[in-house]
Formats: C-alpha cells, structure tokens, sequence
C-alpha cells in the first residue's frame, strides 16, 4: 500500500502537469517522470540504508529542478519522496531531510505567486511528516509488543517444561522414598527377625534329636524357643507399627476428618460420595485434594452462604477427580475471574500435572482432576 502511494504521487502530478503544458513538451515530461520513477524503484530495491538517504536527497533536488523546469502540479512529487525516508530512517537524520525538503518544496513554489497554494503545501507537507511519523512509531511499538509477546510466550513454555519436569521429580522422590523405605524394611527384618528364625529352627530340630533321650533339658530348650518366638513377634510387631504412620499423620490431609470438622457447624450438612475403586496415592496428591477440598468448602460458606456441600471423589484408572458442589449462591464471572481462592488452588493442581474445572450451572461446583500414579 506505502509502494502504491509512493508511485502515485509521482504519477498523479505529472499527468496533472501533462494537461498543463504545451503538447511539444509532454514528451520531455514524460521522460522525466520515467527517470523519477527508476530513481524511486533503484532506491527502494538496490540501495542500502544510508546511500537511500542519498538518494532521497537526490530526489529532493531533481524534483525542485523539474518543479521549476515544468511548473505545473510536479511540486507535489516532494510528498512521494517523503514517504521514502520518513519511515525507514529512525535516527536525527529524518529531521534533517524533512528540514530540507521543506526549504526545497518552497523553492519549487517560487514560480507560483498563489500564497495560498504555497501555505497548503506547506501544511501538507508538515501534516503527512507527523502522519507518517505517527505510522512509524506505531510499527516500532507493535514489533517490540510482538518481541515481548513472543519472549513472554517461550518463557511460558519454559516454565510448563520447568512444571512438568518438577512433577516427574516429585514423583521420583516420593517413589525413591517408598523403595529406600522398602529396603531398610527388607534389611530389619532380614537381619533381625531372619537371624532368630534361623536360630529357632535349629533350636527345634536339636529338640527333636535330644527329646527323647533328655525330655528334662528338651523341655527346657523348648521353652527358649518360645520365649524368643515371643521377642520375634514383638520384633515383628514394632517393624509393622513403623511402616503404618500415625493416626495423626493420616489424618492430615484425610476428607473424612476435613468433613468431621466442618460437621460441627449445625447450619451445614456436607455429605461424600466415592466411586470407583480406592486406592493410594502420592502424598502430594492427597494434600492437593485435601486442601482444595478445604478452600471450596470454606468459600461455599463464607461467599455463597451455602447450607449443603456434596464431595464427590472418582478414581479412575488414569485419574482421580474431586468435585465439590453446594447449594449457595452463584458468584459472578468477575469475581471467579478474582478468584474466591481459586487461583490458589489452580496453581496446587497445575503444579501436580493435574487441571482445575469451573462450573456455574445450577450448582457452583469446583472439580480436582489430577494423574494417579503409572499413568501416562
């Protein structure tokens, strides 16, 4: 389009000027727009940055010399060659070359006595130098917003690659704990409880051997035995209290003792519903439910003074998804675009790999969906 009106303000001019002048002198005019035109094409496509500066000025000088030579409308080809530095220069320079134009195109004008067509190009030309002006640093900042958008939108993918890998590795981590838990397990047992079997067992078949001839000191061995199939299950008791955490511990983040605690509140009644087969899962996982849980909860009654709260937990084979509905009142888009907690808890579940889910239909639901354990 820039291409198109600089041509046509070269072109548009000499075919006024053409109407002007003496038939003989069309020729002449003719030849010379052609040779403003080449100018103009080898300036734009052979010519580097500064030597079109150059070239521009050139232009400004040839144009004077034809204005005066033609007289005419050729003044006018002064705004063509605005448009050729105006944009693509960016330093001082432009002011430079505008500054000259203006003192060439008033000299152009000196065959003309019109101080009213003098004013007017003047006023154009100091009106298509701020319009151009203005273009051009539009351009600049819609390419520095593409810049940054662009910077903005690969640090995007780098911090979801960043997510993802710190998923992986909290996964690795609780995996590596639960197989150096197993190991040490493996190890008690095996030097502790394995030993006094092997012990015991030998101490039996010496029973055998020596019961029938020394039923006295049998007898005797038969009650070692026993006293240390005693230490052995004691042994084996303390080994079973450690691998099994604390009623404490697993309560934390259990949903049956977030629904005991808000089932004091005699205004709510919160109710859970379980499908699928349960099954364990990370820690990390089970905090993210638990505290969502929590956050939806809180929100139901404290914004949308809800009286009746359903969890409802599915495990799936790839999944497991939570979804908290109540009965209160409907929140606004504007204020789940705020977020009532919600960004909280969508950062808890991206971080696990998992998605967080709005629904405002009928009831005000939040549904939890994060990856179980293996799945891909």
């Amino acid at each position: 389009m820039l291409l198109l009106l600089r041509y046509a303000l070269i072109l548009f001019p000499a075919v006024s000027t053409a109407y002007m002048l003496p038939l003989e002198r069309s020729g002449q005019l003719a030849f010379y727009t052609l040779v403003l035109l080449a100018v103009a094409e080898i300036s734009r496509s052979w010519l580097p940055g500064r030597a079109q500066n150059l070239a521009a000025a050139a232009e400004m000088l040839f144009v004077t010399w034809l204005s005066l030579q033609m007289e005419g409308m050729m003044f006018a080809c002064h705004y063509s060659t605005l448009t050729a530095y105006m944009l693509k220069e960016r330093s001082g320079l432009r002011w430079f070359l505008l500054a000259l134009q203006a003192v060439l195109l008033n000299g152009s004008l000196t065959a003309h006595p019109d101080m009213e067509l003098k004013l007017t190009a003047n006023l154009l030309l100091a009106t298509g130098a701020m319009l151009l002006y203005g273009w051009a640093e539009t351009g600049d900042r819609k390419r520095e917003l593409e810049q940054v958008y662009d910077e903005l939108r690969s640090k995007a993918y780098e911090l979801d690659a960043a997510r993802k890998r710190l998923v992986e590795y909290a996964g690795k981590v609780e995996q590596l704990a639960q197989t150096e838990e197993r190991t040490r397990i493996s190890h008690e047992i095996h030097d502790d409880l394995g030993h006094k079997l092997i012990r015991l067992k030998m101490m039996l078949e010496a029973i055998i051997r020596i019961s029938p001839g020394q039923p006295e000191k049998g007898m005797e061995m038969t009650r070692i035995v026993r006293d240390q199939l005693t230490e052995a299950m004691d042994t084996l008791r303390r080994t079973v209290r450690r691998m099994k955490p604390t009623a404490e511990e697993g309560q934390s983040f259990s949903l049956k003792r977030l629904i005991e605690d808000f089932a004091a509140d005699p205004q709510l009644q919160i109710r859970c519903e379980i499908t699928g087969v349960p099954r364990p899962l990370y820690p990390s996982l089970e905090i993210v439910l638990y505290r969502n849980a929590q956050e939806a909860v809180t929100n139901a009654l404290r914004h949308g003074q809800a009286t009746e709260v359903l969890i409802e937990l599915s495990f799936k084979e790839s999944n497991v998804s939570m979804t908290v509905s109540n009965n209160g009142m409907l929140p606004d888009s504007a204020a789940v675009g705020r977020g009532l907690g919600l960004s909280g808890m969508e950062e808890r579940t991206r971080l696990v790999g998992g998605e967080l889910r709005i629904q405002t239909d009928g009831r005000f639901a939040v549904t939890t969906l994060v990856p179980t354990p293996g799945a891909q």
